[in-house]
C-alpha cells in the first residue's frame, strides 16, 4: 500500500487524532490499511526465543561476581566486598566457581577483571557456563547512543534513555530497545511482523506469552497470543473472550478509550469491525492449540513447581507440538517478577536464583530432549541493575548490570561486554556516589545478533532496531557481539543493509523506500505531526 492509499483509508482521523492510529496498531492491526512490512522467507528449519523480564531490577552484582584475591593483580573479590559490605559473600570460597570465563573488553571498554564466580544458588547456571550451553553479557543497559564516561553522561548534547531509574520506563525500554520514546513497538513484535509469514498456520501468532499483553512482542502487525501455565489440551488457558460490546475485559477497555476520542460514529463501526474479526482470529487460535496440546509428549525433564519452572514448562510443551502449529518460527515471552528489594535482599536473591537457576537447566534439558537445544535461545532481561552500594537493608535503582543467555547455539563459558570495575571513586564509567554504571554494551547490541541468527536479514535490522546504526553497521562474519554461533546459519544476502533512520530529514531525504515499506519506524521516529503533514502532502 502507498501514502496515498493510506490516507484515503484513514481519512480525517489520521489528521485530526492519532487514538485510532495508536490503538489499533497496540492490536496489531491498523484494519488492513497497512500491509506487513518486511521479507518472505521459507525457513526449512525450526528456530525459538524465549525472553525472561526478571522485573523489579535483579541486583545482577550479586549473580555475577569477581573471584580474584591475588595482591596486586586481579583483587576483584577484595573490591566487591568492601563496597558492597553487608550485601556482599564475606567468603570467596563461598562462590561456584565458573572455569575460565574469558572477560576481555567490549567497543575498547576493558573488563575489569579475569575471574568470575556465580551466587551459590546457581549451580545449574554454573554447569551451563562450564559446559558453553550459557554465557553472561557483563554491563548491559539501554542506550541510544554510546556513552564513553561520566563526562558523556553529563554532556546535554549526548542523547539518554527517558526515565531512567524508573521501573515502567526501563521495562518498557527492554522490550522495544527504542530508549528515547515511550510509544515504540517491541523487539520481538517487530522480528514477528517480518518473518510470521514463515509459519504455515496465519491464526497462530508467532509470538507467544505467559505474562498476557506485553511490550516485547507488540508489532505493526503481529501481538502476542496468551497462554497460562498450567496449559493442557483441557485447559488451552484463554478463560473468557470478550466481545465488542461486553461490559468488562481488554477489548472493552481498549474500545472505550478508542470511541471516546473519536468524533464519527462511522469510526465506531471502523474499531467494532476490527475487534470482531481479532476475537474470531482468537476462537481459531483457540482451538488449533487445543487440537495441538493433545499431542504432547510425556517429558523425562522434571520442571520445579513455581511459577517460573510452570512457565517454561508450559513454554516446552508448545514447542514439543510446533509442527501441529506449522511454527517454523516462535518467540516466547515470561515475566518472573519480586526483584524489587530495596531491603533484605540476601535472603531475597537466596530464594529466587535458586529457583532460576533450576528453571534455565530444566529448561535446557527439556530442549535437549526435543532434539532442539541448538535451535532456542533463552535470554533474561531486567529493568536495571542495582546500586552496588548498599542503603542499608538493600540495593536500590542503577542502569547497567548483567544478565544470561543460554542454548545449543550460545558461544557460552564466556561474559561478553565489559564488567564495570567495583570502585565508585575511580571508575570513569560510574555516574554516582552510589555505584550505578553506565552500560558498556547496549541492548541493541544483543537483540541485534539473535535477530540475524533467528533470520532477520541485514536490510530489515533498521526495523527491528531503530538505533542500531549508533553502534553496528553489518557486515558479513562481523556480528555485534559474538555470543551466538552462526556455523551453518544462513544470513540472507536479498538486500544490502542500510543505515538506520534517526531524524524526518533523513525519513524524507536519504530512504523514501524504507519509509514506504516499514511504516512503524517513522510512526516511532518523528513526531506526529510532521509526519501526517508529510502524508497530507504526499497524498494530494
Amino acid at each position: 500500500m502507498n501514502r496515498r492509499d493510506f490516507i484515503k483509508n484513514t481519512g480525517c482521523a489520521a489528521m485530526g487524532t492519532t487514538t485510532l492510529l495508536s490503538t489499533l496498531a497496540n492490536l496489531g492491526s491498523l484494519n488492513g490499511a497497512i500491509a506487513a512490512p518486511g521479507q518472505a522467507q521459507n525457513f526449512t528449519d525450526y528456530k525459538a526465543i524465549v525472553c525472561i523480564l526478571f522485573s523489579g531490577g535483579m541486583d545482577s552484582y550479586n549473580m555475577l561476581i569477581p573471584s580474584g584475591t591475588t595482591v596486586g593483580g586481579d583483587n576483584g573479590f577484595n573490591e566487591y566486598k568492601t563496597v558492597r559490605t553487608d550485601l556482599a559473600f564475606q567468603n570467596v570460597s563461598s562462590l561456584l566457581s565458573l572455569n575460565n570465563p574469558q572477560c576481555s573488553s567490549f567497543r575498547g571498554i576493558p573488563c575489569a577483571y579475569n575471574s568470575f564466580g556465580v551466587h551459590p544458588q546457581m549451580t545449574g547456571v554454573r554447569d551451563m557456563f562450564n559446559t558453553g550451553k550459557l554465557a553472561f553479557m557483563g554491563n548491559i543497559g539501554t542506550l541510544v547512543e554510546p556513552l564513553a564516561n561520566k563526562n558523556d553522561y553529563n554532556n546535554s548534547l549526548k542523547k539518554k534513555p527517558s526515565g531512567l531509574y524508573s521501573h515502567s520506563d526501563q521495562q518498557m525500554q527492554w522490550q522495544t530497545s527504542v530508549p528515547q520514546s515511550r510509544d515504540a513497538l517491541g523487539v520481538g513484535g517487530r522480528m514477528a511482523d517480518l518473518l510470521n509469514a514463515a509459519n504455515a498456520n496465519p491464526n497462530i501468532s508467532m509470538n507467544v506469552s505467559l505474562a498476557g499483553k506485553n511490550n516485547f512482542q507488540r508489532g505493526q502487525n503481529m501481538g502476542e497470543y496468551a497462554i497460562r501455565n498450567d496449559i493442557s489440551a483441557n485447559n488451552v488457558g484463554v478463560e473468557t473472550l470478550p466481545t465488542w460490546w461486553g461490559s468488562s475485559g481488554l477489548l472493552t477497555s481498549l474500545r472505550n478509550t478508542a470511541v471516546d476520542n473519536l468524533v464519527s460514529q462511522t469510526y465506531s463501526n471502523l474499531l467494532q469491525k476490527t475487534y470482531s474479526t481479532s476475537t474470531k482470529s482468537t476462537i481459531q487460535t483457540f482451538e488449533v492449540f487445543k487440537e495441538a496440546l493433545r499431542r504432547v509428549p510425556s517429558f523425562t525433564t522434571q520442571f520445579a513447581n513455581n511459577e517460573l519452572g510452570n512457565d517454561l514448562s508450559a513454554v516446552a510443551k508448545v514447542m514439543s507440538v510446533r509442527d501441529f502449529l506449522g511454527a517454523k518460527r516462535q518467540i516466547f515471552f515470561i515475566d518472573y517478577g519480586g526483584w524489587d528489594m530495596h531491603s533484605d535482599l540476601v535472603t531475597g536473591l537466596n530464594e529466587k536464583l535458586q529457583i532460576v537457576s533450576q528453571a534455565l537447566k530444566s529448561f535446557y534439558d527439556a530442549t535437549v530432549e526435543l532434539g532442539i537445544a541448538n535451535k532456542v535461545t533463552t535470554m533474561t532481561i531486567s529493568d536495571f541493575a542495582r546500586t552496588i552500594t548498599s542503603n542499608g537493608l538493600g540495593s536500590d535503582h542503577a542502569w547497567g548490570g548483567n544478565t544470561m543467555v543460554m542454548g545449543g547455539a550460545v558461544n557460552g563459558g564466556k561474559i561478553y561486554g565489559a564488567y564495570p570495575k567495583m570502585d565508585v571513586i575511580n571508575y570513569n564509567r560510574n555516574v554516582s556516589f552510589r555505584g550505578n554504571f553506565i552500560p558498556a554494551i547496549s541492548t541493541d547490541e544483543m537483540y541485534a545478533e539473535l535477530a540475524l541468527w533467528y533470520g532477520v536479514s541485514p536490510y530489515d535490522l533498521c526495523y527491528v532496531l531503530p538505533n542500531l546504526s549508533n553502534f553496528y553497521t553489518y557486515s558479513a562474519n562481523s556480528y555485534p557481539v559474538g555470543y551466538m554461533n552462526f556455523n551453518g546459519t544462513t544470513i540472507s544476502t536479498d538486500n544490502l543493509p542500510q543505515n538506520c533512520i534517526f531524524t524526518l530529514f533523513s525519513l524524507l531525504f536519504y530512504s523514501p523506500k524504507y519509509l514506504c515499506t516499514k511504516q512503524l519506524c517513522w510512526y516511532t521516529w518523528a513526531s506526529k505531526v510532521e509526519l501526517l503533514a508529510w502524508f497530507s502532502r504526499s497524498a494530494r
